[in-house]
């Protein structure tokens, strides 16, 4: 994707030889999530401060028309340090992400400063609503590309497990899905007004529209099933609260006659 209108730039090749032990069910996912625990209370607190970062840039903006340095550094830096975090989860690199801002590994993520930026979308409130009343439909795709994405992630299991390769179709639906999950949050913060583009890698087709399928498929149905068994719990409480609120009658002096 050398389209420079396609935002943030990621390149990634595909991983060689991936450890096949992260790719052993559920011990691979759980191992994972253990190890990376420190980072994810990291990136926690350091997206706070981003916030405060954001709310005192759109001022800036506002005012100087111009984007904050400090800011905009310090989006790309946590930007590609959940990009460490998120291809290491989803198995694209096997390279334990740390805790810096620095990329020392077979990626690479950069975006352009924003020379200038919109002061229309700077306006306190107006902005960010603004921008996310625009992000709505990209917000559906995103979350279309990113079921499959999902998916191909945990079936690319079996071939990482068994022959020690990753398979280009879930690796490149893996990497668009991250780029366009980026390219929405780059937006809303401000450091593009161009809108994110909805554009992935027509290569492999078939199979990732089959995984974008059973995705979309696969997530309607957890969802109708946590939504069914919201609904039978809450009847349930309501029973048993009508239950519980239904009194004996007392007796009173007419009822001794």
């Amino acid at each position: 994707m050398a389209d420079a209108s396609i935002y943030p730039q990621l390149t990634i090749t595909r991983i060689q030889n991936p450890n096949k032990m992260w790719a052993i069910p559920i011990f691979g996912f759980v191992a994972k999530r253990i190890i990376l625990i420190p980072v994810f209370i990291e990136v926690g607190f350091v997206a706070i401060y981003l916030f405060f970062l954001l709310i005192i840039n759109s001022f800036i903006v506002l005012f100087t028309g111009r984007y904050w340095p400090y800011c905009y550094q310090m989006n790309l830096g946590v930007l590609r340090l959940i990009a460490k975090i998120g291809f290491f989860v989803s198995g694209l690199t096997d390279k334990y992400p740390g805790f810096g801002f620095v990329i020392q590994d077979n990626f690479s993520l950069d975006m352009a400063y924003p020379e200038h930026p919109n002061r229309l979308f700077a306006i306190p409130v107006f902005g960010i609503l603004a921008r996310l009343i625009l992000l709505i439909p990209f917000l559906i795709y995103l979350g279309i590309i990113g079921a499959g994405a999902r998916l191909g992630m945990v079936v690319s299991f079996v071939p990482v497990l068994f022959k020690g390769n990753y398979p280009e179709t879930t690796f490149e639906l893996n990497r668009d899905s991250t780029r366009l999950g980026f390219s929405s949050s780059l937006y809303f913060a401000g450091l593009s007004d161009a809108y994110p583009s909805f554009k992935i890698a027509t290569t492999h087709m078939t199979g990732k529209i089959i995984l974008i399928i059973l995705g979309v498929l696969l997530s309607g149905g957890q969802a109708a099933n946590d939504n069914g068994n919201k609904a039978k719990y809450d009847f349930g409480n309501r029973f048993q609260d009508q239950i519980q609120n239904q009194q004996p009658p007392t007796s009173g002096p007419g009822d001794l006659i």
